[in-house]
């Protein structure tokens, strides 16, 4: 949807990357709930980070932007979660070739607090053995899967206070063995996924003056590994955490 809009543009097709009128794709913030999403996409960006079934509102900003946001150059992607239904439980779902997702919703005190849950995982890791037996040694599958989870919990204190609390976890995993018949053969593993948190506090001080307070974690890891039978390993490793502690009115 977001690339079909003016001033944005995709690197390549069918991928959920997105650039703005002419700037770099990690010169866009993607936020969710507040929390920074440092790789906003799954499978090297042919699957986006974001589930649609949790999503409640989603505003970019394209040329100039509000000054609580920064760190960034091009744009701004502010994604927010919905809270669950306070009355009555549901849920959806759906089942693909590639993967599949659920969510479930509902109250946990009767309009007064409630929660959603979603998740969403690709299967081709159950089926790659069977394939590779039926392709060529130079022609092998890598095994690989990815998985997302988003949760949410609202609770309303009284007529003037409401938290919220929510999270979301995601990981990619690709795997791979090199002439896997060979006696000491070489593998080469490699992980990365998001990771985000949000507190926050919504308060009614009068008829025209409301604040948040909110309490943000984000963290991205990346690891690979390279192991070259039983004389050589490498591995590499990056982390980026971020915390944040905001007031609005």
């Amino acid at each position: 949807m977001l690339q079909l809009t003016a001033g944005v543009q995709t690197g390549a097709e069918g991928t959920s990357g997105f650039y703005v009128r002419g700037g770099g794709q990690d010169q866009n913030l993607i936020l969710l709930d507040e929390a920074t999403v440092y790789s906003p996409e799954h499978f090297f960006g042919f699957f986006s980070t974001f589930n649609a079934d949790i999503i409640k509102n989603t505003q970019i900003y394209k040329s100039d932007f509000p000054s609580q946001y920064g760190g960034r150059l091009s744009s701004v992607l502010d994604v927010q979660m919905r809270e669950g239904n306070l009355k009555e439980f549901g849920g959806q779902g759906g089942i693909g070739l590639i993967s599949s997702r659920f969510t479930v919703e509902g109250p946990i005190q009767k309009n007064r607090s409630s929660f959603i849950l979603s998740g969403r995982r690709t299967y081709l890791d159950l089926f790659e053995p069977i394939i590779n037996k039926q392709l060529p040694e130079d022609s092998q599958m890598p095994d690989y899967f990815f998985y997302d989870l988003n949760a949410k919990m609202n609770y309303i204190i009284n007529d003037k206070n409401r938290i919220y609390v929510s999270g979301y976890f995601g990981r990619d995993k690709l795997a791979f063995t090199f002439d896997p018949d060979a006696e000491n053969s070489s593998t080469y593993d490699l992980q990365w996924g998001n990771m985000t948190g949000t507190l926050r506090w919504n308060r009614i001080i009068n008829a025209t003056l409301f604040s948040n307070t909110s309490f943000v974690v984000s963290r991205f890891k990346y690891n690979d590994r390279f192991n070259f039978g039983d004389f050589f390993e490498f591995k590499s490793a990056s982390k980026t955490y971020t915390l944040s502690l905001k007031q609005d009115f």
